[in-house]
């Protein structure tokens, strides 16, 4: 424990004589100190004189008086024991970005498959055979009284378009003061909004646009072997069916379900896992993982689905129409969007289900 230190009180007297001593020593220095600076002015004047003077004015100049500033605070400083810091004081440049990040969304490169159909009309209608022809019968020569064929039917897909909609709100500041262009910025903003829209709308639909993975939305129906999560088994038999048909399909399903395959333990399947890895392909059959689709497996549910995308069609009334509003009591400005547009299968019958048991 450290030792108390007592010190002896001085009276106002032993005081009085040592602020006379200290206020005389004082005065005695500045006298002596004055004369010193007197001569030295003089000496320092006479030289002044025989210099050319030379001032330069501008950056360098204020670094340089910056610099001395710095450097005789910093002696006062150290003269006096102290420690200070130097800062901006909120002085310091601003570096403002000219250009937008967003939150990054899924993907939509199924929407590239499909086909679209442009037109300013309140309905699409698109003409279709519901059925072929019958097979054909070897006629006998000179046969008459040969039946017609009262399969092959013709009928129309119609699809009405309705309006989506956004909007996003600009405050006057941001239109006016903002580094960064906003108003260039809104056009791929609701662009990716839009296609966010349609994307959800063929894949689960959204009560307007019909999806592909909603229940009989396509008629052509397979069944997986046991309950839960599709397997190999199931994707190998129904790739096998969408092979005996004469057209083009694709195996949408969930990323999910996918990498249950690949991280699959039987041996029996790596060949496959190997087509599945470097082709994308089951059984030569496209698989395209689509971040929308559903991966629940309760009975009934749609796990997979197999169709030429362009058997799906997007009708569209009117593309994208950004349009300023202003509203009275609001100095901002409202960017409301519009686009018509519905969606749904072309033939039914064209697409396969993959589902839960």
């Amino acid at each position: 424990m450290a030792e108390e230190v007592k010190t002896e009180a001085k009276t106002p007297e032993v005081m009085l004589r040592e602020i006379e001593t200290n206020v005389e020593k004082r005065v005695e220095e500045k006298i002596e100190s004055s004369l010193v600076e007197k001569i030295d002015a003089k000496f320092r004047a006479a030289l002044a004189d025989l210099k050319p003077k030379v001032e330069v004015v501008g950056p360098a100049s204020e670094l340089r008086a910056v610099s001395d500033q710095m450097a005789a605070i910093g002696r006062d400083f150290m003269q006096k024991g102290e420690k200070r810091s130097l800062t901006l004081s909120g002085a310091g440049a601003y570096n403002v970005l000219k250009s937008f990040e967003t939150v990054i969304t899924d993907r939509h490169d199924i929407l590239s498959k499909v086909r679209y159909e442009y037109g300013a009309s309140a309905q699409t209608n698109i003409p279709v055979f519901t059925a072929r022809p019958a097979r054909p019968a070897k006629q006998d020569e000179g046969a008459t009284g040969i039946g017609g064929d009262a399969i092959a039917e013709q009928s129309v897909t119609t699809i009405t378009p309705y309006v989506y909609y956004s909007e996003i709100f600009v405050s006057a500041e941001n239109l006016v003061q903002g580094a960064a262009n906003v108003e260039a910025a809104l056009p791929p903003l609701f662009a990716t909004s839009f296609l966010d829209a349609q994307h959800y709308g063929m894949i689960t639909g959204d009560g307007t646009m019909l999806g592909i993975f909603a229940n009989a939305s396509l008629t052509s129906d397979a069944t997986c072997v046991a309950a839960g999560a599709p397997t190999w088994t199931d994707l190998i038999k129904f790739a096998g069916t969408l092979r005996k048909k004469a057209f083009s399909p694709t195996i949408v399903i969930s990323p999910t379900f996918i990498a249950n395959l690949l991280l699959s333990t039987e041996a029996s399947f790596e060949g496959l896992k190997m087509e599945l890895m470097t082709k994308g392909s089951i059984r030569g059959v496209p698989v395209f993982e689509d971040p929308l689709a559903p991966e629940t497996t309760v009975a009934g549910n749609v796990v997979a689905v197999g169709m030429d995308p362009k058997n799906y069609v997007i009708a569209m009334a009117r593309e994208l129409v950004i349009e300023p509003i202003r509203t009275p009591g609001t100095a901002g400005v409202y960017f409301q969007a519009t686009s018509f547009f519905n969606g749904k299968p072309i033939l039914a019958a064209n697409g396969y289900q993959l589902k839960a048991v």
